[in-house]
């Protein structure tokens, strides 16, 4: 897996802070020596994702995925290895040798080149061509430093402006076409500029990499918005426009903003919102609000009043349809409910004909303060409307098919709490028993819910077979965590006879760099879960109590085990022999004498220290949390 050197490896790994890393991915929160978040790798409500500072290392004991820095950047941002290694040497200042590594994924290319379309269009906005968008900008109230911020941009009329440019920067037709900026010619050869006339606005990942844009027709022409079509770097249902700038708010606060258009989140991060974001011009996706999960408790969204009911049946039906795990409601010995994860999703009402541009320029942030103060649950606004007949109808049959529909949809809330408090609203509003609801509901729940299909494989922990597995991994943890006693003990080890595949490449790595740190071996690994094993097994960094004596028992027990090796196949050999020349047992005194010698010493050894291994010295805690 490695193809730069161990030195180069341990340089940027030292120079990179893992927390401060996963953290711009997931919120996390001190837990002991680890800190912990929900997994960005698969769906969870209850975190089971550790982050070791110390050993610069991840675990999800949830999904069984972990690794070190280089292993998090390669999943998240879906690179090869040298290129994680690239984009980390960067964060790190470590000097790279300038080499082309065979294998890279061509991202690199793709990412260059998204970057150097942002600058084209930037300097676009800012030249004599660009005056049109600017006075666009200006109509609008935009501040020219928000706009510096947000790299707003101009694409100038014709077909070929960035094309010409690109080929100036050496970048070849094949990238462009790839990242969307440039569409191939029905007929002839060549392509052509994708965007002609437009404002840009860059679309960034959570690094702050441009990876789309979106443009806006600055005339009659049509469509309105001009959107970048998905690539290799770019999935729309997946990002939020100005996540990467709003992050930090987003967390600080506890709570994010969602918008529709481009505009009004520029004008919300110009008024003093730094925690919205916006949706890119797709319908709110689950995995929109998965992202925003990992760093807030509370989304709050804007509807305009006249529309509020219709829009919010629409919203909870996109994010209420059942999930992988279903919503497993419980209530804990002391009555309350367990509300793992609690996520609220909320609905700011502003008036009508107003969305939160025109609103914040017209009433001010304090107005629209007031307004998400006054925010109501996404879910109350729906339930209303899933209570209404849609005929209008007011008899018993329009009674029960109102029952039907809001048992249905409370069926689907996740959270136990909210859905408690939304079933005696909705119970009193029908004029119905809130216990009857909350029952039908959770019969529905019952029947809706699914079996949970991991995003990723589960790299799971063995389960063993016998204690012997168990002692292995006994050993390997001792291994990984005492440095001092490899030396010792690796000369013991037959690596053939470890019978769990990942252990024992984890022991050929550890035989193979016996001075290494444990965490460094993570690139000497060659599949995920190994990798995911070891890096089970160094999360918790608990040292071991009384090495001194663990190696004494290990290597009592390791030399049994290899006398006892010697003594089965002495037996063997005896019999084979025998059975090969018919002789009798005599012919083989020396034979038996010798392994009259080796049952002597096993047995002497099996009634001292090394029965005290029978149950193994436990790794540390947390591992066994995967078995």
């Amino acid at each position: 897996m490695a193809t730069y050197s161990q030195t180069i490896l341990d340089d940027v790994r030292a120079g990179i802070d893992i927390v401060d890393l996963v953290g711009r991915f997931v919120n996390l929160k001190k837990a002991g020596v680890n800190w912990k978040g929900l997994c960005p790798f698969h769906a969870e409500k209850t975190p089971s994702f550790m982050v070791n500072p110390k050993k610069g290392i991840f675990h999800c004991f949830g999904c069984g995925v972990g690794g070190d820095a280089f292993g998090f950047v390669m999943r998240q941002d879906k690179l090869t290895f040298p290129e994680a290694v690239r984009a980390l040497a960067k964060q790190a200042n470590v000097a790279l040798p300038e080499d082309r590594t065979p294998g890279d994924s061509g991202r690199e290319e793709l990412v260059r080149a998204m970057d150097l379309a942002a600058r084209f269009y930037a300097e676009a906005l800012a030249k004599p061509g660009g005056a049109r968008a600017r006075t666009y900008l200006e109509g609008r109230g935009v501040d020219p430093e928000v706009a510096r911020r947000f790299l707003l941009g101009y694409a100038p009329e014709g077909w070929d402006n960035l094309r010409d440019f690109m080929r100036g920067e050496h970048v070849a037709e094949d990238v462009l076409l790839t990242a969307g900026l440039v569409v191939k010619r029905e007929s002839g050869s060549g392509g052509y500029d994708r965007f002609r006339g437009r404002l840009m606005f860059a679309i960034r990942d959570l690094q702050g990499r441009v990876v789309a844009f979106g443009g806006r027709a600055l005339g009659d022409e049509q469509p309105k918005y001009l959107n970048s079509p998905e690539t290799p770097l770019y999935t729309k249902g997946n990002l939020l426009y100005a996540a990467d700038v709003a992050r930090e708010s987003i967390r600080g606060k506890n709570r994010a903003l969602i918008v529709e258009g481009y505009v009004d989140c520029l004008m919300a991060h110009q008024y003093g919102f730094g925690e919205t974001v916006a949706a890119l011009g797709t319908a709110f996706t689950p995995a929109q609000l998965g992202l925003l999960h990992r760093y807030c408790d509370e989304v709050v969204t804007f509807f305009d009043a006249d529309a509020a009911g219709q829009k919010a049946a629409e919203r909870a039906e996109q994010l209420l349809e059942p999930t992988s795990g279903g919503a497993a409601w419980a209530v804990n010995r002391s009555g309350n409910f367990e509300a793992p994860g609690a996520f609220r999703v909320k609905v700011a009402l502003l008036p009508a004909g107003h969305d939160p541009d025109t609103f914040l320029r017209a009433e001010g942030a304090a107005a629209f303060t007031e307004r998400i103060d006054q925010a109501r649950s996404l879910l109350a606004y729906a339930l209303d409307r899933v209570i209404a007949d849609p005929e209008g109808g007011a008899g018993p049959r329009a009674r029960a098919n109102a029952f039907a529909r809001a048992a249905l949809m409370l069926a689907k809330v996740p959270d136990a709490q909210e859905a408690a408090a939304l079933s005696r609203d909705a119970a009193r509003k029908l004029g119905v028993d809130p216990t009857q609801l909350w029952i039908e509901a959770q019969k529905l729940q019952a029947a809706l819910r699914k079996p949970v299909a991991s995003a990723a494989p589960r790299a799971e922990l063995s389960r063993p077979a016998a204690a012997s597995t168990t002692r292995e991994r006994d050993l390997v943890t001792f291994l990984l965590h005492a440095k001092d006693a490899r030396p010792e003990l690796l000369p013991f080890v037959e690596v053939a006879d470890v019978r769990d595949e990942r252990l024992r490449r984890i022991v050929v790595a550890l035989a193979a760099r016996p001075e290494a740190e444990a965490e460094a071996l993570m690139p000497d690994l060659p599949d995920e879960g190994t990798r995911g094993l070891l890096a089970a097994l160094l999360v918790e960094d608990r040292a071991p109590e009384n090495p001194a004596a663990l190696v004494g028992q290990f290597r009592v027990h390791l030399e049994r085990e290899q006398r006892l090796k010697r003594q089965r196949e002495l037996a063997r050999r005896i019999a084979d022999d025998q059975a090969t020349t018919g002789q009798a047992a005599a012919v083989h005194d020396d034979q038996f004498r010798a392994l009259h010698a080796e049952s002597k010493i096993v047995y002497g050894i099996a009634g001292g220290v090394a029965q005290s291994l029978e149950h193994g010295p436990r790794g540390p805690q947390g591992v066994e949390t995967n078995e």
